[in-house]
């Protein structure tokens, strides 16, 4: 019979699940390990979220502190293992960008790591950000409602669909359409009077 090799029909997503696993039992080589394979994706987007290198590792070290405390409480029947693990970051990452003092913070020299990270084309409401300085900007955006600030972050920040912006917060897709849009509308608005544009 021929010998078999299982490690290389290993899938990505059970191997992680297992590193959790082990994670649970305080296992620190798998600890590691896990940090080595998901903590570049996870920076990545903590970057794109808050905006800053220093905050974004800030809040990665956070996050894999909360990873190794809770790691026993990932159940593989409702989730994969990176969908567990990143919502622990961008869950931390949102509760920075809640707040209005942190909010849209006016980027700083890490603007190329930004520009290397984020390669997509701007969207929308990126070139909504881009027309007003940042303090009128974090001060309309403050003047959202809760719902609608989170939306927008989670849609345009995080990147989520609607339908992934929804199941985030238990609340309907049509719903969570209707906060981005009217969200964006007051923005909108908001940003014309501080311009001194009719709105």
């Amino acid at each position: 019979m021929p010998t078999t090799h299982p490690q290389n029909s290993v899938n990505p997503a059970d191997t992680l699940a297992e590193l959790l696993a082990r994670t649970a039992l305080r296992d620190q080589r798998a600890f590691q390990r896990l940090y080595e394979l998901t903590s570049p994706r996870l920076l990545g987007m903590l970057l794109r979220l808050v905006r800053s290198r220093n905050v974004a590792e800030e809040i990665l070290q956070e996050s894999f502190i909360s990873i190794w405390q809770h790691a026993g409480s990932y159940m593989a029947t409702r989730s994969q293992a990176m969908t567990w693990i990143t919502s622990i970051a961008r869950h931390r990452a949102l509760d920075y960008l809640r707040s209005p003092r942190n909010a849209l913070a006016t980027p700083t020299n890490n603007d190329a790591v930004l520009h290397g990270i984020a390669d997509e084309t701007p969207s929308a409401l990126e070139h909504l950000l881009a027309a007003v300085e940042s303090r009128a900007l974090r001060e309309c955006f403050a003047a959202l409602d809760q719902n609608q600030m989170r939306s927008i972050i989670a849609a345009f920040y995080c990147g989520l669909t609607h339908e992934q912006v929804a199941a985030e917060f238990g609340a309907p897709a049509g719903t969570v359409k209707s906060w981005i849009r009217r969200g964006l509308e007051r923005l909108r608005r908001c940003i014309d009077t501080a311009n001194g544009e009719p709105s």
